[in-house]
């Protein structure tokens, strides 16, 4: 009879634990699985021109734009909106766009990445102070087919159809990330002028 009281005695304990240990797996590997989602969650915000200096002009900016701003690895060539050869330097921040006019946005794709989706940024009006005011004023006159093209530093041509236009809100970030069997350039501005509450994408693939 005592060795049946030393037996249930430990098994009862080891009984017990088992019943606390278990729930700890399922909820280590839960808590390993929300870490890694919370690690590639992307909280951005497409940049703005909420607070623009400028006004509308009177007559249509198509005077060609070129030239650019900071150093940069590509130039930029748009037929439809009058942009020749403009530089287009690299940044992040709302302040460098305010003060270039125009930017390619880092940790964003390349042209000459396969499946990449090369995202670049432009004020439709600017500030006082922008380096290139007004660059993309007429983006919105863009249409499938539409030209676009891209130079990298060593002169190699990179070029672009215009597939698709749509509009989004400040918080759909989503539209850097690259596009599923695509490779593509992605240029974004404010709309409408003069509230900016929205962003304009144009989309356009490589084609050569």
């Amino acid at each position: 009879m005592l060795s049946s009281f030393k037996v249930w005695g430990l098994l009862i304990p080891l009984v017990l634990f088992g019943l606390v240990a278990l729930p700890l797996v399922p909820q280590a590997e839960t808590s390993s699985v929300a870490l890694k989602a919370a690690e590639i969650e992307n909280t951005g915000t497409l940049l703005s021109e909420n607070g623009a200096e400028l006004e509308a002009p009177s007559e249509d900016p198509r005077e060609t734009i070129t030239g650019g701003g900071g150093p940069s690895s590509m130039t930029l060539t748009v037929p439809k909106l009058g942009i020749k050869n403009l530089a287009i330097p690299a940044g992040s921040t709302q302040a460098e766009l305010d003060r270039e006019g125009i930017m390619h946005l880092e940790n964003t794709g390349l042209p000459w990445q396969d499946g990449s989706n090369t995202f670049i940024v432009g004020h439709a009006l600017g500030f006082m102070y922008t380096k290139v005011p007004y660059v993309f004023y007429k983006l919105d006159t863009m249409r499938p087919g539409d030209e676009i093209l891209i130079r990298d530093s060593a002169g190699e041509r990179y070029v672009y159809q215009v597939y698709d236009l749509l509009t989004v809100r400040p918080a759909d970030y989503w539209v850097t990330y690259p596009v599923d069997g695509k490779t593509v350039v992605s240029l974004q501005t404010c709309t409408p002028i003069p509230t900016f509450e929205n962003r304009l994408i144009v989309r356009a693939e490589r084609v050569g």
